[in-house]
């Protein structure tokens, strides 16, 4: 792919100046017992290709900074994905999302948050949230833990004009943003995790989005870890000439240090 080298040459570049991480925000446990004040970094890549009959290539790339304090835990993630067929670009994505969590007690937390996603091939020129709500902590043992979020948000998203459509331009929402989260320990290096997300606008319930994923990491080293992930999301007003509904498949490591 012509356009790998740069890619990764950017995404160093990046890295030196906010670290980085993938796309699920609950990729890694956002609370730890074990440490309360720190920081932890991840930087992702994710290369996959076909060449002969059928020549695709797709790059990701991502990182995350995650900031620990005694009663608050702050984040950001960052993550791209670029992809040719047949050398004619297909893929084109981008998400920003930075989060603040302050615990009120071990179960209990207020969130506040801003989101940034563009998707060039689902027409999204951007769409921009800013948000906040509450976080329960239901089970957080040293195996398995369970979170609930509910909240909203304001939404700005901005669709890009092809020919044949007409819903082109700025539209705004409020939703409800409502999320749940179960990780639990397979072995002391492995383990399993699926986040489910609602999303329906307040005044009109059958415009909703939902966003499920279901992930597996494994250990190689003590810093290096194989990850396999499944994402489905769905949306039940998609932009004209889009499809309501994608599945993606994720393999690719990642370095914690």
């Amino acid at each position: 792919m012509k356009y790998l080298p740069k890619l990764l040459f950017l995404s160093v570049i990046s890295y030196t100046e906010v670290s980085m991480a993938i796309v699920n925000i609950e990729n890694i446990r956002v609370q730890s017992s074990e440490k309360t004040e720190g920081v932890d970094k991840k930087l992702s890549l994710d290369i996959s290709g076909k060449n002969g009959n059928t020549q695709k290539q797709k790059v990701g790339l991502g990182g995350r900074v995650q900031w620990y304090e005694k009663e608050a835990t702050r984040f950001i993630v960052v993550n791209y994905e670029y992809g040719e067929s047949a050398d004619v670009k297909d893929t084109n994505k981008t998400f920003v999302h930075l989060r603040n969590i302050q615990y009120q007690s071990k179960s209990f937390a207020w969130e506040s948050f801003v989101q940034l996603t563009t998707d060039e091939f689902s027409r999204l020129d951007s769409r921009m949230l800013l948000g906040g709500g509450v976080r329960l902590n239901l089970l957080n043992s040293d195996d398995k833990s369970v979170a609930l979020g509910l909240g909203v948000f304001r939404e700005r998203e901005k669709l890009n004009f092809v020919p044949l459509t007409t819903d082109e331009g700025v539209v705004y929402n409020n939703r409800m943003n409502s999320y749940l989260v179960y990780k639990r320990a397979l072995s002391n290096h492995s383990r399993f995790s699926s986040t489910l997300y609602y999303q329906p606008a307040l005044n009109k319930i059958s415009d909703y989005r939902l966003f499920e994923q279901l992930s597996l990491q494994l250990d190689i080293t003590e810093n290096l870890s194989f990850n396999l992930s499944v994402d489905i999301t769905h949306d039940s007003e998609p932009a004209q000439l889009t499809k309501g509904t994608d599945t993606t498949y994720n393999t690719g490591f990642e370095y914690s240090f």
